[in-house]
């Protein structure tokens, strides 16, 4: 499968505009730990996973505001930490835009 960097860009601002226009520029998150899965067996869906470790949103989060000031410390590792974010508040913002 090929991902489009340029169109998949386009969809994240354009989702996230609609949540802003819904809800403003805040939204509540409730939850803060989540199960994390690790690489190597989140994509097997033929085996139960055995490395499930916590992951934490306030932490993510964290880390995430640190490039609004030094977007060169940016790692991909980054693109995990709002991926978690973003599921957080798919979640708990469930309602129509």
């Amino acid at each position: 499968m090929t991902i489009k960097i340029d169109e998949l860009q386009k969809i994240i601002i354009l989702l996230l505009s609609k949540l802003k226009d819904s809800k403003g520029n805040e939204v509540e998150i409730d939850s803060d730990f989540y199960w994390d899965i690790s690489m190597n067996e989140i994509y097997n869906p033929y085996q139960d996973p055995k490395n499930i470790t916590l992951g934490q949103l306030s932490s993510d989060l964290e880390e995430i505001y640190r490039l609004v000031e030094k977007k060169e410390d940016a790692i991909p590792y980054d693109l995990k930490r709002i991926a978690a974010i973003i599921k957080a508040i798919s979640i708990e913002n469930q309602t129509s835009f």
